[in-house]
């Protein structure tokens, strides 16, 4: 520990150390991958669901397609619960980031800390809230796992409806096989619809919002190679330049050599 200055009050005012740093930032990582691990649990729990609701759905076709109906309400369910999860890892991640950006980052470039995040940082562990709203940690949840597990399920029902046990002759033969219960194939049919539709403008939209501060994204490329690399090497990494030390230009032929001026 340095040495420390006493303010004008007569209070100690602590230095920073790099072992109480380092502390901290192992603190805020470990809190970090535990959220991260019950969002993977959660996922997990969604992606068991949905193979076991497929497997028992398609099994014999007088299965009725409420089991369908049952998995997208589990999955979204699941949904919710990893979202508002989501909002808290968000938290702890973003504390993560501030320590690596405003701290570490700098010492390993040889430069000075950022203030502002460290200030920042201090902010947020006096007064800790919650930066990332829910249609946000929804929409990016989306992204990342529940829109292809949703699309499997929407699609399952669809197929289980049109086809089990015969296909229907007409579109109102369609709509009225949709029905559970009391419940009308249009109100059925109405209510997938108005879920399916703000499923798609979530998942659409955290393409054009700016993404939580942890948040990984790759390096920005031109369109050519993002394209071909897409198809051949999806995780491909674009590497940096090495910049080339500015060579020394000869001058031309028949010029004559520079002199000294004479003292």
């Amino acid at each position: 520990m340095r040495v420390n200055e006493r303010e004008k009050n007569g209070l100690e005012t602590l230095t920073l150390s790099d072992s109480a740093m380092a502390q901290l930032y192992r603190g805020e990582l470990g809190r970090s991958d535990k959220w991260r691990t019950r969002l993977d649990t959660t996922t997990n729990w969604a992606l068991t669901t949905t193979a076991a609701v497929i497997s028992f759905g398609f099994a014999s076709p007088t299965s009725p397609h409420v089991t369908f109906l049952v998995g997208i309400w589990m999955v979204i369910s699941f949904l919710l619960i990893e979202a508002r999860r989501y909002r808290y890892y968000d938290l702890w991640n973003r504390r993560v980031r501030l320590l690596e950006d405003g701290y570490w980052a700098p010492i390993l470039r040889h430069e000075p800390v950022d203030p502002d995040a460290l200030r920042e940082l201090a902010a947020e562990m006096s007064r800790p809230q919650i930066h990332l709203s829910l249609f946000s940690a929804i929409s990016t949840r989306l992204n990342r796992a529940y829109g292809p597990i949703l699309i499997v399920l929407l699609l399952s029902w669809f197929v289980k409806v049109y086809s089990h046990p015969v296909p229907p002759t007409s579109f109102r033969a369609f709509v009225e096989r949709a029905h559970v219960g009391p419940v009308s194939g249009g109100v059925v049919m109405g209510i997938i619809g108005m879920i399916s539709l703000l499923a798609a403008y979530l998942f659409v939209s955290s393409y054009f919002v700016r993404a939580p501060l942890g948040e990984l994204r790759p390096r920005r490329r031109t369109r050519r190679s993002a394209l071909l690399e897409s198809f051949y090497r999806p995780y491909a990494v674009r590497r940096p330049r090495r910049s080339r030390p500015p060579q020394a230009t000869r001058p031309p032929a028949g010029t004559p050599p520079l002199t000294p001026p004479p003292n």
